[in-house]
């Protein structure tokens, strides 16, 4: 499950990203745009409508690791951590935060259940062809590989052709260039000399390009296919396809709101059995946002996460989550059940909120 003790030696590595537990810091690889392109064979793909167009705004999460150090075994964790991944595949979730907010923490440290759910949710979104060279052994990944897939659009197997497809870097040689397993019977290969163990997103062509490799340095003579660099966005702007979550971890609910790789959050939704009754979902509407933010509580709710806050408490004396959202809503009233698990409120709020989320971007 995890310790309290700094995980400098054991970073949790996000998609295109490494993510250091004590510092907090992301090392991320290149970013290049490239033109544009066509599939011509479309991969296997989850059930979901076709999207005429290129999506340019982004839905995130925020999940608190307490999720986690409420589960009894190993087991039930993994299973509880397995839900949320495919929950936030399921609703196209760009990014999922994971707030640490474990009682009692030292500083500079992660907590067990932060430690554990961030792991397995980056195992889950990272295409299995990647993970022996992406994802190192673990304890809290031991069963893991039993989970269901994500099934999701990057997620192609090797008979499969599309525009884009993600790879990691294999061999590299200043001025030749670089190879990728990009889950193929042929490598792909790029004019760009990337760092080693890197994944990146790229560019295949409407068809395959092979190509013979000259540079003697990486196999002169080996066929290979041709492949351009890509932000891992473009999938998502350029065609509207859905291309997994990035995984982010946050020292508290504040920090959520701060770090986030889209500068700031336009909108932020807070959910809780304590918020606003809000209308039904047909009548619900959202401001016009780029970048949303929804927020989730753990087993004592959201309010517990604000109270735990330390940034918080030093900036009011008793902070009220209310005031941190625009909107804090009750998506599940009158209950059946005194409680609701996370992982249950997940796919009740985002279902109930998934009409209000898509309206200001369909005129």
């Amino acid at each position: 499950m995890g310790c309290n003790s700094p995980m400098c030696s054991a970073c949790v590595r996000v998609r295109d990203m490494v993510m250091c537990a004590e510092t907090k810091m992301p090392c991320s690889g290149e970013e290049l745009l490239i033109p544009n392109g066509t599939a011509l064979d479309p991969p296997h793909t989850a059930a979901q409508p076709a999207v005429p167009r290129g999506r340019h705004y982004t839905v995130s999460i925020a999940i608190p690791g307490s999720v986690i150090d409420n589960t009894q075994t190993t087991e039930l964790a993994t299973a509880v951590a397995g839900q949320i991944a495919r929950t936030a595949a399921i609703f196209k979730i760009d990014e999922v935060v994971v707030v640490d907010d474990a009682v009692n923490r030292q500083e500079g440290t992660v907590g067990a259940g932060a430690a554990f759910l961030a792991r397995v949710l980056q195992f889950m979104e990272t295409p299995q062809y990647l993970r022996r060279a992406l994802i190192p052994m673990h304890p809290d990944l031991r069963l893991a590989g039993a989970l269901p897939p994500l099934d999701a659009p990057h997620h192609m197997r090797a008979t499969e052709w599309a525009m884009y497809r993600e790879g990691v870097v294999v061999s590299s040689i200043p001025g030749e260039g670089s190879l990728l397993n990009v889950g193929l019977d042929k490598d792909a290969y790029v004019p760009q000399a990337l760092r080693a163990n890197v994944r990146v997103t790229l560019q295949m062509g409407a068809q395959p390009t092979e190509m013979t490799l000259q540079q003697p340095s990486l196999g002169a003579g080996k066929q290979v296919l041709f492949g351009q660099l890509a932000k891992p966005s473009s999938p998502r702007e350029t065609k509207g396809t859905y291309w997994g979550y990035t995984t982010r971890l946050a020292s508290s609910i504040s920090q959520a709101f701060k770090d986030g790789p889209y500068g700031m959050y336009d909108l932020a939704v807070g959910t809780s059995e304590r918020g606003t009754v809000v209308p039904g979902p047909d009548s619900l509407k959202l401001p016009p946002y780029q970048h949303l933010l929804i927020a989730f509580g753990g087993p004592l709710g959201l309010e517990e996460c604000v109270r735990q806050d330390p940034a918080l408490q030093s900036e009011h004396h008793d902070p009220q989550p209310q005031k941190l959202f625009n909107l804090y809503c009750n998506t599940c009233p009158e209950q059946g059940s005194r409680t609701i698990r996370t992982e249950e409120a997940l796919l009740i709020s985002l279902s109930y909120l998934q009409s209000a989320i898509q309206k200001p971007h369909m005129q």
